[in-house]
């Protein structure tokens, strides 16, 4: 056990970059490991695998439960024994179900790790675990107690975990989310979108496709629906709808009665948001079927202030002592670290290692940029003023 009395971020680093095949060989654990939003139980494997780690390291561990059957339990881990606290944002489940032919596989080419969920974000939870196991390697004790929460279903929109992690702001000096990073550059989030969910019930009348009948497709008005969504999108001006789920009808040979389609709000400004949620919630027939939606913002969004930008500032000082030159911060995509920001407590996000393909099944993240970073979330904890 080494004992240092100030932090050497450049020998941290240099240990990680040691422990680069410990590092692969760990994530591709964690890619193994599924843990699909909407598979309560492999969720909670996972979040039990966990807490067991953090258990291993010293660290006090709690399980949250998310009250809804649909999503697993989330999980609070605590250790310092300062009197203020810090709040750090992550969570474990992922958008890939278990029968995806990707699930359980770690790709390793030219300093790039590819898997699902990888990006998004079972790198920044291994952030986290190196961040601890160094902290408790080289006896460095963190300037405030940490508390950390790893949500169940925050793609589903941490409805469930908003609670706890409002809680927890709420006694907190600041709340850093690890998410990952932004472009190829790693730039934190100063900013990020709000969400709104909403689901669109249409009520048609079925018959025999091959009779001439009063009949009126509820399939087809969605496919009108999905249109007019769609160019509610203004990328411009931060503002994305996106018809995500589509089902209806009961056989090929039948003129559907119903159709569904579950509808997502992405913005940024807050009166845009809530402008484009109006129109969704208005939504017209364009035929003889009736249209229905419900739903609404489950998100705010984050924008940037002043107590953002000192986060930032002090973010970037510290980054600089590890060659991590970052801009003024880039928008990033809702996470759970909107509801600490609506409240008024300094957020910032985006801690989590540089790569990309969020969603999609080619999610990577750059090898590299675990160490760096997590080197700068351990300065953080420990050397971070707010």
């Amino acid at each position: 056990m080494k004992t240092v009395k100030t932090i050497d971020e450049l020998a941290l680093l240099q240990h990680m970059r040691e422990c680069e095949q410990e590092i692969i060989t760990e994530l591709s654990d964690l890619v193994v490991m599924n843990s699909y939003t909407y598979a309560p139980e492999e969720v909670n494997r996972f979040g039990s695998w966990l807490s067991m780690q953090f258990q291993k390291m010293g660290c006090h561990t709690e399980s949250l439960p998310s009250c809804n059957p649909s999503y697993g339990n989330h999980i609070k881990v605590t250790f310092g024994h300062a009197q203020d606290q810090v709040l750090v944002l992550a969570h474990m489940d992922t958008v890939f179900p278990k029968e995806d032919t990707k699930v359980g596989s770690l790709h390793v080419e030219k300093g790039m790790a590819y898997g699902p969920g990888i990006y998004d974000m079972k790198g920044g939870i291994l952030q986290l675990l190196w961040a601890v196991k160094l902290m408790k390697e080289y006896e460095l004790e963190p300037k405030y107690q940490v508390c950390i929460i790893i949500s169940s279903d925050a793609e589903a929109g941490g409805t469930t975990a908003r609670k706890y992690v409002e809680t927890e702001a709420m006694h907190s000096k600041a709340v850093y989310g690890m998410e990952s990073a932004v472009g190829e550059s790693g730039e934190l989030k100063k900013e990020q979108h709000g969400t709104g969910r909403y689901k669109m019930t249409i009520t048609g009348t079925g018959g025999h496709p091959g009779r001439y009948l009063p009949t009126t497709s509820a399939i087809q008005e969605l496919t009108f629906q999905i249109q007019r969504l769609h160019s509610l999108s203004h990328p411009e001006d931060d503002v994305i709808v996106n018809v995500g789920q589509i089902w209806g009808g009961n056989t090929v040979n039948t003129i559907s009665a119903n159709a569904t389609a579950l509808i997502e709000l992405r913005f940024l400004d807050a009166e845009e948001g809530k402008h484009t949620e109006e129109i969704i919630l208005r939504s017209q027939p364009f035929t003889n079927c009736r249209v229905e939606v419900n739903g609404g913002i489950i998100r705010p969004s984050l924008r940037r202030n002043a107590d953002t930008q000192r986060l930032m500032c002090m973010v970037k000082r510290l980054g600089a002592a590890i060659g991590l030159n970052f801009k003024d911060g880039a928008i990033g995509e809702a996470s759970d670290g909107n509801y600490a920001a609506a409240l008024g407590v300094p957020t910032l996000d985006g801690l989590g290692p540089v790569g990309g393909g969020a969603h999609s099944s080619d999610e990577f993240i750059e090898i590299r940029t675990i160490a760096e970073r997590t080197v700068l979330l351990i300065s953080i904890l420990c050397n971070g003023e707010v």
